[in-house]
Order: structure tokens, then C-alpha cells, then sequence
């Protein structure tokens, strides 16, 4: 070690001390911004954890308004188209096996059961047919009957023209015996167009035109 001079001050080998109150590091930082580091650390992790959970948030909102829609989307399909197809489809089969037993039975009666029959007809027409059928059963079946005539009606084939949830119009082909009490019938073929309409569940007759 060496002296400069009286004053005794250091010139070779010395050690260069800080202040108290920073320490140096090799990068130049220094204790006291190393904690201001790791709060704008902490501060972006947390914004950036609050924007994935807005964006979670956003995702899970549009994903069930989205699923809301559809199920509303589906429902209105299927009341506006599924399921009106599904009754008319329904209609038709019921309809026409309605059409073919009620044509069979408002165009068959026997003087033994006359009274039973024409109540029976009576009671499977509906609307101004029925009481325009009302009238037929009065004034020609009604003394057809007390003269020995009966007839009797067997629909032969049939198909559908039409059809709703609540009425159907079918193309019926049907045979036709009459006959008076102790003579041979006498057989004609005849066809008509029929409608039967859905009445408080039951299928009546609306309409029934021969040609």
C-alpha cells in the first residue's frame, strides 16, 4: 500500500463504499426498484386474470343466449310445421276410416231396426248437412222403411282429397243394395265425395254428394 502524501489519504487498492441507503448491483438496479418490479407484475397478472374472467363471462352469456334461441327457434318449428303435419297426417287416417264407416251407416237401414237406424244416422251428421239430412230421413227414408224397403251400403274403396288437423274431404266408391221384405235386392254402384268434420273428438258427416 502506498501514500501520497501527509494527509494519508488511499490513492491504490481502495475499496470505493457506498452510501447507506442504495447498494449497487451488477445491472444497475437497485433494492428499491425491485418491489415497484413486482407490483406492476401483481397489477398486469390481475388485469389480466380480470379479462379472461370478463371474457369467460361473455363466452358463457352469448353460449346460453345462443342454446335460449335455439330451444325457442325449435319450438316455434315444431308448432308451426312439425306438428300440424303430424295431426294432418293424423287426420287423414282417422278422417278417412271416419268417412268410409259413416257413409256405410247414414245409407243403410232395414225395417226391422228402422228406428234404431235413423236415430243412429241422425247422430253421425253434423252443420247444414245434418239438418238438411234430417230433412231426407223424414220425408223419403222414414216411409221407404214402412213400406218394407231397406237398403244397405258397402264402400268399396276410397282415398282422401283433402285434409286438415279438424277435416277431411275423401273420393268414396261404394255398392248399394236395396230390396223390399221377401224380394231379391236389386244392386247399383255408386260413388261420392264426402267430408267429415272433427266435432268435440268425433268425426261426423259435413257433406256427402253423389255423381
Amino acid at each position: 500500500m502506498t501514500h501520497d502524501d501527509e494527509t494519508g489519504t488511499v490513492r491504490a487498492g481502495a475499496v470505493a463504499v457506498t452510501g447507506p441507503g442504495r447498494t449497487a448491483d451488477a445491472g444497475g438496479d437497485t433494492t428499491a426498484t425491485r418491489p415497484a418490479r413486482g407490483t406492476r407484475l401483481r397489477a398486469a397478472l390481475g388485469a389480466a386474470r380480470r379479462g379472461l374472467s370478463r371474457r369467460r363471462r361473455t363466452l358463457l352469456w352469448t353460449t346460453t343466449v345462443a342454446s335460449v334461441l335455439l330451444l325457442v327457434a325449435a319450438a316455434v318449428l315444431y308448432a308451426a310445421v312439425v306438428r300440424p303435419a303430424q295431426q294432418t297426417g293424423q287426420a287423414r287416417v282417422d278422417g278417412l276410416a271416419a268417412a268410409r264407416t259413416g257413409v256405410e251407416q247414414v245409407l243403410s237401414y232395414q225395417p226391422a231396426s228402422k228406428d234404431a237406424d235413423v236415430a243412429r244416422a241422425r247422430g253421425l251428421v253434423t252443420g247444414d248437412f245434418g239438418r238438411q239430412f234430417g230433412s231426407v230421413l223424414d220425408s223419403v227414408v222414414r216411409p221407404a222403411l214402412d213400406r218394407g224397403v231397406g237398403t244397405r251400403t258397402v264402400v268399396t274403396r276410397a282415398g282422401v282429397v283433402s285434409a286438415d288437423a279438424d277435416r277431411v274431404t275423401a273420393l268414396l266408391y261404394f255398392t248399394q243394395e236395396a230390396a223390399r221384405t221377401g224380394e231379391p235386392p236389386r244392386t247399383t254402384a255408386g260413388r261420392a265425395e264426402v267430408t267429415v268434420q272433427r266435432v268435440d273428438g268425433r268425426w261426423l258427416v259435413s257433406d256427402l254428394r253423389n255423381f
